[in-house]
C-alpha cells in the first residue's frame, strides 16, 4: 500500500470520527468534529501564550540594556560621618561642610551611598524658659537650593534626609535588573555621592532674653547609609 493510500485511509477515518456522535447529554449530541475543534482551539491558545510570553521577556531585556537578568540581596549599612559642636548666641549662625570647604564632608567619590541623614541636636542655655527658634539649612555642592527646617522651644533634634541613589532607596531586601554580567549589574547601580553642607542659625531668642542672656549648644553630624549587593545570581527573567 502506497503513502497516498495510507493518507487517504487516515483522512477517511478522521472524517468518520468527526461525523460520528461521541457523547450524548440529554437532547444534545457531541460529535467528533466538536471534540477535534476544541482540542485544536486549546493548542492554538497555548501556542499563542508561549509566543507572547517569550516576546515580552525579550523586549524587557532589550529595554533594560542587558542580555541577562540578575538579582542580589541588598545590604544597607549605617556609617557615622563627621560632626561639629559649639555654642551660638541669638542671631548667630555656623556654616559647615562644602560651604567652608570641610573635606571630611565630601563623599562625592563614594559610589555606594544610598542616602544621608544630616542631623543637628541642640539645647538651650540661660534665658527664661523656652521660646527660642533655630533654623537648619542643608544643601550640597550639586544642589545649593537644598532643604530647610525650623524648630522651637528649649531644644530638640532636626534630621534632614538627603537622597543620593533613588533606585536603591526604592528597593528593600533585593534588587534586580538586566546587564551583560554580574559586574555590570552592580556598576550600573553606582552613582557619585555628594559634598554635603549647610548652615545652622539661632534665629530668635525667648522673651526672657531681655533680662537674662541666653544661647544654644549644638552638635551637627552626618550619617551615611551605604549599600552593597550580596548573593548575586542570574535568573531567567524579571
Amino acid at each position: 500500500m502506497g503513502l497516498g493510500e495510507n493518507l487517504d485511509n487516515a483522512m477517511a477515518k478522521f472524517e468518520n470520527y468527526n461525523n460520528r456522535e461521541v457523547y450524548r447529554i440529554g437532547n444534545y449530541s457531541i460529535t467528533g468534529r466538536l471534540v477535534s475543534g476544541f482540542i485544536g482551539f486549546f493548542v492554538i491558545i497555548l501556542m499563542l501564550m508561549v509566543t507572547f510570553s517569550s516576546a515580552a521577556n525579550s523586549l524587557m531585556v532589550s529595554d533594560l540594556g542587558g542580555s541577562k537578568a540578575f538579582i542580589g540581596d541588598l545590604v544597607i549599612t549605617e556609617v557615622e560621618g563627621p560632626s561639629i559642636s559649639g555654642t551660638l548666641d541669638p542671631g548667630d549662625s555656623i556654616d559647615f561642610g562644602y560651604i567652608v570647604s570641610e573635606m571630611d564632608w565630601d563623599h562625592v567619590d563614594n559610589l555606594r551611598i544610598s542616602y544621608f541623614d544630616v542631623i543637628v541636636d541642640w539645647d538651650a542655655n540661660g534665658g527664661a524658659g523656652g521660646g527660642r527658634q533655630v533654623t537648619f539649612d542643608v544643601s550640597s555642592q550639586n544642589n545649593t537650593s537644598g532643604q530647610s527646617q525650623t524648630d522651637n522651644g528649649g531644644g530638640g533634634i532636626i534630621t534632614i534626609p538627603w537622597t543620593v541613589n533613588q533606585e536603591i532607596m526604592l528597593n528593600n531586601e533585593t534588587i534586580s535588573n538586566n546587564a551583560d554580567s554580574a559586574v555590570a549589574f552592580v556598576s550600573n547601580l553606582e552613582v557619585p555621592g555628594e559634598w554635603i553642607g549647610g548652615t545652622f542659625t539661632f534665629s530668635s531668642s525667648s522673651a526672657g532674653s531681655i533680662l537674662l542672656s541666653e544661647s544654644v549648644d549644638y552638635t551637627i553630624s552626618l550619617k551615611m547609609y551605604t549599600w552593597d549587593l550580596q548573593n548575586i545570581r542570574e535568573i531567567q527573567e524579571l
